[in-house]
C-alpha cells in the first residue's frame, strides 16, 4: 500500500458527542446523497477500494466495508432523527491530526445560469466545445493536449471544427466561470435551458485567475472572490483574453439531457450532486462517497455577515484546484443565492470522516 499522510497514528477515534452541532443537523438531507453514493458502491466487488484514485484504504476501507450499511441505507424512515440514529449506528467519526499543519480551506462552487444560443452570429461568440475526436485519440495515446490559448487559436483559424461547439455564449466571463465551475445551464433565445456537464479536461495546469490579478495588484488579496474577479474583468473587456490565456487548463462539456430541473449536476462520482450536501474533495486523501462531518463558515447570501456551518456531507466530486487533506469545496446549487454564497466563500475549516464501526479506530 502506498504511503498516505493520513496512515497510522495521525488518526484519533471520536463520539458523535464530539461533533459540535451534530444534534442541530438535518441528517436527511445528507442520507439522501448518500443513498445515490451508496448505487455506485454496492456495485463494487467486496475488495475494491471506494475509489480508484487511491485514497487510502487503510482509513476508509473496501466496498465491502460499506456494504452493511448502504443496505440499512435504504430502509431508513424519513426526518432527522431516524437519520441521525443510522449514522450513529453504522459509522464513528475520525478526526485527522496528521497533514493539519498544512492548514485547511472551505470554497464553494455552483452551476451558473447563463445566456447562449446553438448557433453562432451576434453577441454569441464564445463557444463551449465538446471533446474533438482528434483530442480523444490523442488522449487515449497518452498525447499532451494543446493549452487554452492553443485551444482557442486553433477555433479561431478553424482547425477546430466549429461543429464541435455545443453552444455559443454572449459571455466570454460567463464563459470562464463555466470553466472553473465545471457545470452550468444555458438559457436559449426561445426559452429553452440546456444543462452542461462536465466532460474532460486537457489536463494541463490551473492557474487561478484571482492570483493573477493579486499579482498584477488589479485586486487586492482580501477582497478576491467570484464577484470581485467578475466585476474587473467586464471593466477590462480588452484584458480578458490575455488575462484568461495565463490558465492553461481547459474544460470540454457534454449536453446534459434528460436531467430534472431539480436535479443537481452529475459530479466526478456520476450522481447528480445535492446543494448543500455534496462535496468536492482530493481523491488523493478522502474517496468519492466518504462520509464527512464539515465544521466551518459560509458568507449569508445577501449580506457581509457569515454563519457557522457545521453538517454532513457526502465526497462527491473532485476539481483541480481541489488539493489537500483539508481542502473541500461545497456545491451550493444553480439560483442566485448559490452564486452569491459560492463566490465568497473562502474559509478555513475542518474536516472529521466518518467511516463504519467495523473498520474505526478504538478511542
Amino acid at each position: 500500500m502506498r504511503e498516505s499522510p493520513i496512515e497510522g497514528p495521525g488518526r484519533v477515534a471520536l463520539s458523535f458527542a464530539d461533533l459540535e452541532g451534530w444534534k442541530a443537523d438535518d441528517q436527511s438531507a445528507a442520507l439522501a446523497a448518500f443513498r445515490r453514493s451508496c448505487q455506485r458502491i454496492l456495485a463494487l466487488d467486496d475488495q475494491a477500494p471506494l475509489d480508484t484514485r487511491g485514497a487510502d484504504t487503510s482509513v476508509y476501507g473496501r466496498a465491502g466495508d460499506w456494504r452493511p450499511a448502504c443496505r440499512a441505507a435504504a430502509s431508513v424512515g424519513g426526518g432527522p432523527a431516524a437519520a441521525r440514529t443510522y449514522f450513529e449506528t453504522w459509522f464513528a467519526p475520525i478526526r485527522f491530526e496528521a497533514g493539519m499543519e498544512s492548514g485547511s480551506l472551505i470554497t464553494g462552487y455552483f452551476e451558473p445560469v447563463m445566456k447562449g444560443s446553438l448557433t453562432e452570429g451576434g453577441i454569441y461568440r464564445t463557444p463551449v466545445l465538446a471533446l474533438p475526436p482528434a483530442f480523444a485519440d490523442a488522449r487515449a495515446a497518452g498525447k499532451l493536449l494543446p493549452t487554452r490559448a492553443e485551444i482557442e487559436d486553433m477555433v479561431a483559424s478553424g482547425r477546430i471544427d466549429r461543429r464541435n461547439a455545443l453552444v455559443w455564449l454572449a459571455d466570454p466571463v460567463d464563459a470562464f466561470f463555466l470553466h472553473v465551475q465545471g457545470s452550468g445551464r444555458v438559457e436559449l433565445p426561445d426559452g429553452r435551458m440546456m444543462r452542461l456537464a462536465f466532460a474532460a479536461k486537457n489536463d494541463r495546469p490551473y492557474t487561478s485567475i484571482g492570483k493573477v490579478l493579486i499579482d498584477m495588484g488589479a485586486i487586492p488579496r482580501e477582497e478576491v472572490s467570484m464577484q470581485t474577479i467578475r466585476a474587473w474583468l467586464e471593466a477590462h473587456p480588452d484584458r480578458i483574453p490575455s488575462i484568461l490565456r495565463q490558465n492553461e487548463s481547459y474544460i470540454f462539456f457534454r449536453v446534459l439531457a434528460g436531467a430534472a430541473p431539480e436535479a443537481g449536476p452529475p459530479g466526478a462520482e456520476k450522481v447528480s450532486l445535492t446543494p448543500g450536501r455534496s462535496l468536492a474533495v482530493d481523491r488523493r486523501y478522502h474517496p468519492l462517497g466518504a462520509l464527512l462531518w464539515l465544521d466551518t463558515r459560509s458568507p449569508e447570501p445577501y449580506g457581509p455577515g457569515k454563519v457557522t456551518l457545521r453538517r454532513l456531507m457526502v465526497a462527491q466530486d473532485t476539481g483541480t484546484a481541489i488539493r489537500g487533506l483539508q481542502r473541500a469545496d461545497v456545491f451550493w446549487g444553480a439560483d442566485s443565492g448559490a452564486a452569491e454564497i459560492a463566490g465568497r466563500m473562502k474559509e478555513p475549516g475542518e474536516l472529521i470522516a466518518l467511516v463504519p464501526k467495523a473498520i474505526a479506530p478504538q478511542r
